[in-house]
This record gives structure tokens, C-alpha cells and sequence, in this order.
């Protein structure tokens, strides 16, 4: 039998997650908690990776179980009284045996989180703080427009090859202000790892005038000698929203 699990997490807490020996991640506690309800190994093959300090509010998993799952409110029950309210499984559901969390998703969609008010240290692990008077939230929105489409993305990434070849496209990035908050949503096919925290790390640096749209476009237009960027945001700003099926 296969089914499928969302679930969120606060990715505070966690070393990332992927499973590393001797340390504390989320596919290793889920893991863990998931063979011992079943009785039986589990393995998850999630939708992807999230780094350390990275959160996710529906990200997803599949896994195989030899025994039918009767009772879906005693199952979800018992897992989060194991997770200590640091993961949190909200839905199981039964799928076809050729669904697999990862290779059947058409479409991620992240949101990072930019305060520009004042410094609130009980919301620094999830949002990202800058209080800076030259930090321009209208260049910020126009530079965004230049990674809309498809793109070799391999300046924005930390990965050493790629099977599709550093292309991906992104379909929509949307910025929305409430007061001195910023909400920046991001969906694509898919997404390479520090892409996303490396283009919103660039699009910083463009709001406060440190880097030119000229320059950010040599970056995705000159592919040819690899020169990633240097700007990487901060981890705890950002989320996986949602995954498209």
C-alpha cells in the first residue's frame, strides 16, 4: 500500500530535511515515529529538501506500508503525540502505487518573509529583519520581474550538476506589502537548492542600489563560466507553501 502525508514543521528546530546520521532532522524523526506506529521500516520520499531553518507548511511524503491504514484519526492521532508539536502531519491519504511525492509534482511554491520594521526577537527564526531606510520596495517588486520565465539558473544555485541542466521556470513571483511587512511568493517547476534564498538574497541587495538589473542579468544570461552569487538570505524567512500535483 502507498499513501501520502502533508505536513508542516518548524524547520528551527531541525538540521534540515534530510536524514543525517546522529542528528536531528525531519525525515529521520518522521521516519523514526512512522516505523514505530507501523510496526515496520518506513522510508519517505518527500516532494524536496528543505535546509536548515527552512519551514514548510504543506510540504509532502509518500511511503510504502504492507498493512492498510483502517483508522486515518487514530494514525494521525498517535504520530503527532510522537512528534512533540515540532512536526505536525495534517492529512493521510491513500494514493496509487505510481505516485511518488517527489516525481509527480508539477509545481513548488515558496514564500519568504521580510520585515522592515522594527527588530522583534521572538519572530527572528521566521522572518527576516532589515531595518534599513534604503531599502527600496518598488525596485525590489521590478527586479523580481527578471527572473519570471524560463531560465539557467545555475548562478543561483549551489548544486554541482543537474540533470535538466540548470533550467527551470519560474512562473509567478507576486510581492505583497501589508504595512512593513513583505510576503513574496514564488512558483516554479521546481527549484534547485539556495535558489530560492539566492534570488531574494539579490533582489535585496537591488532594493538597497548595491547590484544593477544589468549585473543580475549577467548572472542568468552569462552561463557559459560559472560566477554564482553571492547573496544568500538568511534561512528562517522562507517556506514551502505548497506543492502542485
Amino acid at each position: 500500500m502507498k499513501y501520502k502525508i502533508v505536513f508542516s514543521y518548524d524547520g528551527s528546530a531541525f538540521l534540515g530535511y534530510a536524514k543525517q546520521p546522529n542528528l536531528k532532522t525531519i525525515q529521520g524523526e518522521l521516519e523514526k515515529n512512522l516505523s514505530l506506529i507501523l510496526n515496520e521500516t518506513i522510508i519517505l520520499s518527500a516532494s524536496g529538501r528543505t535546509d536548515k531553518g527552512v519551514h514548510a507548511l504543506n510540504q509532502v511524503a509518500s511511503f510504502n506500508v504492507s498493512k492498510v491504514i483502517l483508522n486515518k484519526d487514530k494514525f494521525l492521532h498517535s504520530i503527532n503525540k510522537l512528534l512533540n508539536e515540532e512536526i505536525y502531519v495534517k492529512k493521510l491519504v491513500k494514493v496509487s502505487e505510481s505516485f511518488d511525492a517527489r516525481f509527480s509534482a508539477k509545481k513548488k511554491e515558496y514564500r519568504y518573509y521580510i520585515n522592515l520594521g522594527e527588530f522583534n526577537p521572538l519572530l527572528r527564526k521566521y522572518e527576516l529583519f532589515i531595518n534599513n531606510k534604503d531599502f527600496d520596495v518598488n525596485r525590489f517588486i521590478d527586479g523580481s520581474k527578471i527572473f519570471i520565465g524560463e531560465h539557467n539558473f545555475i548562478n543561483f544555485c549551489s548544486k554541482d550538476e543537474d540533470k535538466d541542466g540548470f533550467i527551470r521556470t519560474i512562473y509567478d513571483i507576486k510581492v505583497i506589502k501589508k504595512k512593513k511587512r513583505l510576503e513574496i511568493s514564488l512558483i516554479a517547476n521546481g527549484f534547485m537548492r539556495y535558489e530560492v534564498r539566492k534570488i531574494i538574497g539579490t533582489l535585496i541587495y537591488y532594493a538597497q542600489n548595491k547590484i544593477s538589473i544589468e549585473k543580475i542579468n549577467d548572472y542568468l544570461s552569462k552561463t557559459e563560466k560559472r560566477d554564482i552569487v553571492p547573496f544568500t538570505a538568511s534561512p528562517f524567512g522562507l517556506y514551502l507553501y505548497k506543492v502542485y500535483y
